[in-house]
């Protein structure tokens, strides 16, 4: 990966973080509502929390499993597929994109998931921070659902 293919892709996700939406246009042409706008805004927010949360309690959890600590794969390995999601909702989302319910629900499966992992370690700050991150990102796609 080149210089110019990173900083594209930072710019793209500067983008999105800052709310940045492209007003999509449907099949037959009419703009989509507003409602699902401002949700996008929300998702790609909560998304944006989420991920940052989620590599942060990666590279706990590494750090536990590369010191002995076993126990934490699960969760490590969790986070690190949240993320995968989180940014996938947060593109999709950002733009209007067509696939945005298809993204939504995939994310809020994978919060899901990983919110279970994190919750074996209620005694972790970071794993229950990561867990509160997750079930709230998770109501978030979910209400996009509903929209």
């Amino acid at each position: 990966m080149n210089r110019r293919e990173v900083l594209a892709g930072l710019g793209a996700g500067m983008a999105i973080l800052a709310g940045a939406n492209v007003e999509a246009v449907a099949a037959d042409d009419k703009p989509k509502v507003k409602d699902a706008k401002d949700c996008c805004n929300d998702c790609c927010t909560t998304c944006a929390k989420c991920l940052a949360e989620c590599l942060a309690c990666y590279a706990h959890c590494a750090d536990l499993v590369a010191g002995g600590n076993k126990a934490h794969v699960e969760c490590m390995k969790a986070c690190l597929d949240c993320t995968e999601f989180c940014k996938l909702c947060m593109t999709i989302c950002g733009r209007n994109g067509a696939m945005m319910a298809v993204c939504c629900e995939a994310c809020a499966k994978a919060c899901e998931m990983c919110a279970k992992a994190c919750e074996k370690f209620p005694d972790d700050e970071v794993c229950a921070a990561c867990a509160k991150t997750c079930r709230e990102c998770l109501k978030g796609c979910t209400s996009c659902l509903k929209k």
